[in-house]
């Protein structure tokens, strides 16, 4: 009944279109999701959806991810649910290019994107009460945290209706490169849904709540380290304050294991994965998993073994398995300490590369692409690469 408290359903970091490690098969992971998401909204008939940025992976988007972000959210359509989305990082075009989310809001009804002209707020009728959802998109860069307390101040102030502020940004109490502080933002809110984190977070601001829910999907492995789980929120408002909040655990995504094996010969190595293979074998076809896995402590000559025996004794069993081996150095006879110790291969390629960090980075790619199996050496180097130009990293 109209003046009862609202019930909104928090999401963010949907990342549509994303294909992790390049499978077809984690895009399809992530719209799976996404619809469980929508099932939840339209069973718990909640008032109303709000994304707080990073809808879409990319600004440009493949077009099954804009066709199945349509089909979901005409579904909310359906059931009366509006959505309120802002831009996140992965949202803005660094160009004049029109953003993929104005699509969804020139093609659905009651689709409202907050933010690409400037921090908006939009009142809406929901079967509930009236709703203030006010927005700001990402801002990052030289002058981010002025521009964004410049955005604030010229939203709402204390409304008197539930209201929800959206913001795409790292707080500094998660994050040690960050755009604002909690205390900076503006009080009265009925609720602050975040984004950007892609972990679940909860803060108090006064009588009311900040909430990171995170990703939907784990996207990297310190992620699925950290939080296995994945999470959206399911909020009841009234004006001024939040009510309560549920932390709602998603069913869909897809199990990822993150696993350290300590060598000691080839023969104990194997016997720790036919052990981890028989927890493996417990998820059905449709749920494989993703491993990623650490054999740490590897003397240099055994790495290609290592690589061969993971290979045969996992292969069918996971999704895919992102497999890092750390060496140490074996003792070599004295003969070919001197004659390895008389070829300074690093200070080579350091007076001919000018530089240590990509020398030492030559020096790494020249060992796995020199010592590894060909179907591992091209994924191990890749690792390598990413990892120093920090290419796959998102928060």
């Amino acid at each position: 009944m109209p003046g009862d408290n609202l019930r909104v359903l928090h999401v963010s970091d949907t990342h549509l279109g994303y294909r992790q490690y390049g499978l077809i098969e984690r895009e399809m992971d992530i719209y799976r999701v996404f619809d469980e998401i929508i099932d939840t909204a339209i069973r718990e008939k909640v008032d109303a959806v709000v994304h707080a940025g990073d809808f879409f992976d990319t600004t440009r988007p493949p077009p099954q991810a804009i066709h199945r972000a349509i089909r979901s959210l005409r579904r909310l359509n359906t059931a009366g649910i509006p959505f309120i989305v802002i831009p996140g990082d992965h949202d803005l075009p660094r160009r004049r290019m029109l953003p993929p989310l104005l699509i969804l809001e020139e093609v659905l009804e009651d689709v409202h994107v907050l933010g690409l002209r400037g921090p908006e707020h939009h009142r809406l009728r929901t079967r509930s009460g009236e709703l203030l959802v006010a927005g700001v998109r990402n801002e990052k860069g030289v002058g981010a945290r002025q521009r964004l307390l410049e955005h604030l101040a010229r939203l709402p102030k204390a409304p008197r209706e539930p209201s929800v502020l959206l913001l795409h940004q790292s707080l500094h109490e998660v994050a040690p490169e960050y755009e604002l502080e909690l205390g900076e933002l503006p009080q009265g809110y009925s609720y602050y849904a975040l984004g950007h984190i892609h972990l679940y977070r909860r803060f108090a601001v006064g009588d009311s709540l900040a909430v990171y829910p995170g990703s939907i999907e784990a996207l990297r492995v310190d992620e699925a380290s950290a939080q296995p789980r994945r999470y959206v929120s399911l909020v009841e408002l009234a004006p001024g304050r939040t009510v309560s909040v549920d932390k709602i655990a998603l069913e869909t995504p897809r199990p990822q294991i993150v696993e350290e094996i300590v060598f000691d010969s080839l023969d104990a190595l194997r016997s720790a994965l036919l052990r981890l293979r028989d927890r493996l074998a417990r998820y059905p076809e449709s749920r494989k998993p993703i491993l990623h896995l650490t054999v740490s402590n590897v003397p240099r000559s055994a790495k290609a073994n290592v690589y061969k025996t993971v290979e045969t004794v996992l292969s069918g069993y996971v999704l895919s398995y992102r497999l890092r081996v750390d060496t140490v150095e074996s003792k070599l006879p004295p003969s070919v300490q001197k004659a390895s110790s008389s070829i300074k291969l690093e200070g080579l390629l350091k007076d001919f590369l000018g530089d240590e960090k990509l020398a030492e980075l030559a020096s790494k790619l020249i060992d796995v692409l020199g010592a590894d199996p060909q179907s591992h050496a091209e994924a191990e180097a890749i690792r390598i690469i990413e990892e120093a130009f920090k290419l796959n990293e998102r928060r």
